[in-house]
């Protein structure tokens, strides 16, 4: 019984105007939309593959163990056609001596969401929700509106028309009824967005330039999935408002309202809120420790005595990087590698400090970002975003686990480093080549290259570039990447079964009011 009434359903809705325009404007979208965006991979994976090539020949130039820095480009994500995710998330993550991965970077150095600014009301990075249109958007929107405008009339309209008292008082049963229409509309929907999602497969597999395998296939059947439950979810609370409705324009008006309410006002609303729930002097302390930090290491500095150690030609020191000298003399270089096995563990632990005070200040974002995602969470689109953004590997949970890949990355390339901050490759090559050495001899030299070539010829003999690279093959390799399936998966768990839930919830007291619905 409940098949005839869905079939019922179905045949209805194919044949009505709504339908049509609703197929139109959501096949366009999506395809237009999705053009965009697979264009935008493409073009965002020749850049990736170009960053990638161009970091690892700046690695292989490196000339002192002192200047290595390791850029962890992230790959982007094939699925981020569904969903672009938050903003402001970086495409890398540099490794140094001198600098632990973080979420958060006050200056924004280390590739991370950085905080610089000159507002003196910083708001939280991990608060930001309104991205570029993607595929997802079309759907929360666009299809969740069509949802609306469906079943509007499913069940005020049969009681305009006065059919209602008979399909309830009939032997299919009130359940069954609202089983069959609930199911036909779900059917309609699926449509529109199974062409929307063959538009892009087809767009996919037409590209040149661009190849998936199974688990990004996988991941198309999770999204699919997603979104038929979405748009169940929008179809149940429809239907339970037009049970109460008696007439379809109101009920239109009821469900305007409510599509507004979830679309638009709870996730501007609670994110609205959380910024009166930000805990006050949050970045002020993070940047005033961090500058105590930076204070303290420089006093260390100070009590060096340098009387002890004997001159060499530089003595500037920057904790946030590495120095290579090469006019030195041999006697320079001892001099620096004495000052170096003071210093350079010092600047190591000053890194592990800043990173402590910052990461406290992450931690805390984190929290009050969960503060909102909860004020927000009743909202299906925001439940349907987090999964799309989960299950794509775009959302900020995911790039903080890249950052958390590359501190472990970092371990392991002190573990190669702090053995050789204490030779003199660690800031020089001059034992390598004698000739850069300013050596009596070698000034003498260097005069007289000047009066016969001019200045250049000397300017070759001490420039970097005519100094072989480093041995770095014993060094560590990044095996950094994004989220692997199962961990995505469960990652978009948690709003999957609240999407479920809100569902089964409307459902649920949908079936409860046709069967106590009055037939007068």
């Amino acid at each position: 019984m409940i098949w005839h009434i869905t079939r019922k359903e179905l045949l209805v809705n194919l044949q009505s105007l709504r339908f049509l325009i609703g197929l139109v404007v959501s096949a366009l979208m999506m395809g237009i939309v999705g053009y965009v965006l697979v264009e935008d991979y493409a073009a965002r994976v020749q850049k990736y593959i170009a960053d990638v090539q161009e970091h690892r020949e700046a690695l292989a130039q490196t000339k002192v163990y002192s200047t290595i820095a390791v850029v962890v480009d992230i790959p982007p994500s094939p699925l981020s056609v569904f969903s672009r995710g938050s903003q402001d998330l970086p495409t890398a993550v540099q490794v140094s001596p001198y600098h632990v991965p973080s979420l958060i970077d006050e200056a924004g150095g280390s590739a991370s969401i950085g905080l610089s600014g000159t507002s003196s009301q910083p708001s939280n990075p991990l608060l930001r929700m309104f991205t570029s249109i993607d595929l997802g958007f079309v759907i929360s929107t666009i299809l969740s509106l069509f949802a609306v405008l469906l079943v509007f009339d499913s069940f005020s309209g049969e009681r305009e028309q006065g059919t209602l008292k008979l399909l309830l008082s009939s032997s299919a049963g009130r359940s069954h009824l609202l089983a069959g229409k609930y199911l036909g509309a779900l059917l309609t929907l699926a449509i529109p967005l199974t062409v929307g999602f063959l538009e892009v497969m087809i767009l996919w597999a037409l590209h040149p330039a661009l190849s998936f395998d199974a688990s990004v296939w996988a991941g198309v059947g999770l999204v699919y999935l997603a979104s038929l439950l979405f748009l169940s979810g929008f179809l149940a609370l429809a239907m339970f408002l037009s049970l109460y409705a008696k007439e379809s324009s109101s009920c239109l008006m009821y469900l305007l309202l409510a599509w507004v309410t979830v679309a638009v006002v709870i996730p501007a609303g609670g994110g609205f809120v959380a910024e009166y729930l930000r805990p006050l002097g949050l970045r002020e302390n993070m940047l005033s420790e961090s500058e105590r930090a930076s204070t303290e290491f420089m006093k260390a500095l100070g009590r060096i005595d340098y009387r002890q150690i004997g001159p060499w030609n530089n003595v500037s020191t920057n904790p946030f990087e590495g120095e290579s000298f090469l006019g030195i003399t041999q006697e320079e270089a001892y001099n620096r590698l004495a000052y170096n096995q003071k210093v350079v563990p010092m600047k190591f632990q000053f890194a592990e400090d800043r990173f402590r005070v910052v990461e406290s200040y992450a931690r805390a974002l984190r929290s009050w970002g969960r503060t909102r995602d909860n004020l927000i969470r009743p909202s299906l689109c925001v439940a349907y975003d987090n999964i799309v953004k989960a299950v794509a590997g775009t959302d900020v949970d995911s790039f903080d686990d890249v950052v958390r890949k590359a501190r472990l990355y970092r371990d392991m390339m002190m573990a190669y480093l702090r053995p050789r901050s204490g030779t003199p490759a660690w800031f020089t090559r001059v034992f390598d080549y004698p000739d850069v050495q300013p050596t009596e001899s070698n000034q003498k030299y260097w005069q007289s290259l000047i009066e016969k070539q001019g200045e250049q010829a000397v300017e070759k003999i001490l420039s970097w570039d005519r100094v072989s690279p480093l041995d770095l093959s014993a060094m560590p390799s990044p095996a950094v990447g994004m989220r692997g399936a199962a961990e995505r998966v469960e990652g978009a768990l948690p709003d999957a079964l609240f999407l479920f839930a809100l569902c089964l919830l409307f459902l649920v007291l949908s079936i409860l009011r046709v069967r106590h619905y009055p037939l007068n």
